[in-house]
């Protein structure tokens, strides 16, 4: 019995990623990746939340993503953790914040970045009307960042992004002309286990009661949804969630006009294979901490 149900298991997978084996990159369809958000800036490439990884990105044809935080004069500044040298982002003055090296740690070359305020990048996105961001929630409310966003006319060019629902009701509220990512997790930031059934089973379902709360409003307020995955390929079934329901909620997401992008969580999205296969699924960009894997990805043609 056990080995019908992993026959019927394997048999699945094979269906799912059949059914679109070749799905070609249509201008319309590149356009959309374009989309795909490349967290901390340049993921592992580049010192995260600075400039030098954002204009990389960029120059690439990519978007960004970068974390909006207080300092303790109230500056509103690109940072990642909540804290530097053990030290909460909202306690250090800007004077001080602003002279720290935050970028040796990626290699000597990056020793001269520094923390750069949300008034720096915005005024670099309104540069250049291809640029865009993602401006990931972290203590900076959507009623401050909003009339920001405004102020600098680049409404179109910025996705607000969070994991909490009623966050982006109110920065639509606020910036009505705005854009907005729903991102939902599996409830583990470490490595999940695939030998466990019941961890599989409780990560699907923490991420599907947040895809139903959208789901409940047909996505109200969103542009882009953007689901979490795991990945182990040594086993039949590679992904949790499971490809079947992955497709399904693309399906879904799409059937109400909204966008539906996919990150890969943990040292798997360092392989082009990854994204091809997810791209199978019928998902529009991707969220990555390992960009260049899948710049290789489409490149290859996503095949």
């Amino acid at each position: 019995m056990k080995r019908l149900l992993a026959c019927l298991a394997l048999l699945s997978v094979a269906c799912v990623f059949a059914e679109d084996a070749v799905r070609p990159l249509t201008p319309e369809r590149m356009e959309l990746l374009k989309h795909s958000l490349i967290h901390r800036g340049d993921g592992v490439g580049r010192p995260d939340n600075t400039m030098e990884a954002m204009l990389y990105t960029w120059a690439k044809g990519y978007t960004p993503e970068c974390d909006a935080r207080y300092t303790k004069d109230r500056v509103i500044v690109a940072f990642h953790d909540g804290s530097l040298k053990k030290k909460p982002i909202s306690q250090w003055l800007w004077a001080d914040l602003r002279e720290e090296d935050v970028g040796s740690y990626r290699g000597k070359q990056f020793a001269t970045c520094r923390v750069p305020t949300w008034d720096t990048i915005f005024s670099a996105i309104r540069e250049n009307p291809n640029r865009r961001i993602h401006l990931d929630y972290k203590d900076v409310p959507p009623e401050v960042l909003a009339p920001m966003v405004k102020r600098y006319g680049i409404e179109k060019q910025v996705y607000f992004i969070t994991c909490g629902y009623d966050l982006i009701h109110r920065w639509k509220k606020a910036l009505p002309e705005g854009k907005a990512m729903h991102w939902m997790h599996l409830g583990n930031w470490g490595r999940l286990n695939f030998d466990s059934p019941e961890a599989l089973g409780m990560a699907e379902a923490h991420e599907r009661a947040l895809f139903e709360k959208a789901a409940a409003e047909n996505f109200k307020d969103i542009d882009n949804v953007q689901l979490h995955v795991q990945v182990n390929y040594s086993k039949e079934e590679p992904f949790c969630p499971r490809a079947a329901t992955l497709k399904a909620w693309c399906d879904r997401i799409h059937a109400a006009g909204v966008e539906a992008s996919i990150c890969v969580w943990k040292e798997e999205a360092n392989d082009p294979k990854t994204y091809k296969k997810l791209w199978q699924l019928g998902f529009d960009s991707f969220g990555t901490d390992y960009p260049e894997a899948l710049y290789q990805a489409i490149k290859d043609g996503m095949k």
